[in-house]
């Protein structure tokens, strides 16, 4: 039997793949906040934020942006939670995000020192995950989020 070089190509792959035991991960789509939402991963009351609101916090240039969803705590007096999802023109633009999504929690873990220390082991816990062009940013409930975010994949 004669086997192409292309279908041998893909053959090969795919038992690499397999011997490796991994899966290739999903990037995160804007979906994937409504379903940590769902899933009550979340403290409080959360508000989706609109407009340019997502460029300013995080700095992103708004150019790269190819697609968001970002929700926060409505009392942010008590709450730090927030999970918003960055869909990026390239990996070297996610790969700013993700790094701007990590300067974002250590921002708010200094601000939350003093006016909602209640609100530190969420921000501690955070998770901030790059997949592709995709980031995921998630602050909530430390024994609920992680399970959330796993039953995402």
């Amino acid at each position: 039997m004669k086997i192409g070089k292309t279908a041998l190509a893909i053959l090969l792959l795919a038992l690499l793949t397999a011997a490796c035991g991994q899966e290739a991960a999903r990037p995160y789509t804007t979906a994937d906040a409504q379903a940590l939402l769902d899933a009550g991963a979340f403290n409080g009351e959360m508000q989706r934020v609109e407009g340019a609101f997502v460029t300013l916090v995080y700095g992103l240039d708004g150019a790269s942006l190819t697609d968001y969803v970002s929700y926060q705590a409505m009392d942010t007096a008590v709450s730090a939670d927030e999970v918003t999802v960055l869909i990026l023109a390239d990996e070297d633009a996610a790969s700013a995000a993700e790094a701007a999504c990590r300067k974002r929690v250590e921002s708010q873990i200094e601000n939350c020192r003093s006016y909602a220390p209640g609100a530190l082991p969420d921000l501690e816990a955070a998770v901030i995950d790059r997949v592709g062009n995709t980031v995921l940013l998630a602050v909530g409930d430390p024994e609920r989020l992680p399970k959330a975010i796993e039953g995402l994949k």
